[in-house]
């Protein structure tokens, strides 16, 4: 339970150093993005391409690994 709340916390920290929030003179705020927000490897990279696969991907295989041995194991056991 530690690994996990570790390693998600680790994976969404570029998450919250992507943009700050900004108070503008009338009372409203909005959010900017910082220098890593704008960057066009860090949206490439972490944004499109390991996202995807941590959040997506991965999830998928380990199902359908987990699904797959079950199965091997319950027509094993038919006979």
């Amino acid at each position: 339970m530690v690994a996990v709340i570790s390693l998600s916390i680790l994976f969404n920290i570029p998450r919250f150093l992507d943009d700050h929030v900004v108070t503008r003179s009338d009372g409203s705020m909005t959010r900017v993005p910082t220098d890593l927000g704008n960057d066009d490897t860090f949206k490439l990279v972490y944004a499109g391409l390991f996202y995807y696969v941590v959040i997506y991907a991965l999830p998928v295989v380990i199902l359908a690994a987990m699904t797959y041995r079950h199965l091997i194991f319950a027509f094993l056991t038919l006979f």
